[in-house]
């Protein structure tokens, strides 16, 4: 696989990626103080989720491969599941 279909694919997984990190992680920063510990643990829990799956996003791109990186793909949907997940549990406290 080409540099340029690698960026072609990762551009739009990194913006997708930075479209739910960069709220996610400002929104616990702001309102860390408002929330008690459970909340504050799973909030970082999600924003360690998202940021995996924003470095998973950019190895799309930077990391050379023959054909499409399915497992790294597939990887980053799981990341952002796995979070959704966790903001679901988070909802109830």
């Amino acid at each position: 696989m080409s540099a340029s279909m690698r960026w072609r694919l990762a551009v739009p997984l990194i913006g997708l990626s930075l479209l739910f990190a960069v709220p996610t992680i400002y929104g616990t920063w702001v309102f860390w103080s408002e929330f008690g510990n459970t909340y504050r643990s799973l909030s970082i829990v999600i924003c360690l989720a998202l940021l995996a799956q924003l470095a998973l996003a950019v190895s799309i791109g930077v990391r050379p491969s023959r054909d499409v990186p399915w497992l790294r793909i597939g990887l980053i949907a799981v990341a952002f599941l796995a979070a959704c997940g966790v903001a679901a549990v988070r909802r109830s406290f």
